[in-house]
């Protein structure tokens, strides 16, 4: 896959924790680095989608949900996703 060029800018605080973090952890290069955090976040996106489905299923009566339940169910999911987005930029 063809790699993609993204440029970041960050106060010099963040600079020098992300050049020492990278190092510390032995990381050739900050794309490495940036990488690394990128598929984490993921990674730990995943892991919460799969606790809230896991939840919602516990709880879930049998068989399969109409269609406006579905709907309600995805709607739901978009929600929760843009209030953690929104808690992480807070943050």
């Amino acid at each position: 896959m063809k790699a993609v060029t993204i440029n970041i800018s960050l106060n010099p605080e963040l600079a020098d924790f992300a050049r020492s973090d990278s190092a510390a952890h032995a990381f050739d290069s900050m794309s490495e680095y940036m990488r690394d955090l990128i598929r984490n976040r993921r990674q730990e996106q995943i892991k919460q989608d799969a606790a809230f489905l896991e939840k919602a299923i516990a709880g879930a009566p049998p068989g399969d949900p109409s269609d406006e339940e579905m709907a309600a169910i995805v709607k739901a999911q978009h929600r929760l996703r843009a209030e953690r987005r929104k808690r992480a930029r807070c943050a």
